[in-house]
């Protein structure tokens, strides 16, 4: 059976954001690369790769074919 995610696993990124130390700058890309809004509720580790992921992407946005075939 699925494990339900319980309110102790979930965070707001703004708790997440200070307890890792991520800069002003990271936070708002990977919030605009999710499409989160301030508030949003995840497991640290989502959080922490969705941060990997942001700082590894090309920055003038182009999608390599490594991604595009995901």
């Amino acid at each position: 059976m699925a494990e339900m995610k319980t309110a102790a696993t979930l965070k707001t990124i703004e708790e997440l954001k200070q307890e890792l130390g991520v800069s002003d700058v990271v936070f708002e890309g990977v919030k605009a690369a999710n499409g989160w809004k301030s508030g949003r509720q995840v497991e640290e580790d989502a959080f922490k790769e969705a941060c990997a992921a942001f700082l590894k992407a090309p920055v003038d946005g182009r999608v390599t074919d490594e991604e595009a075939k995901g």
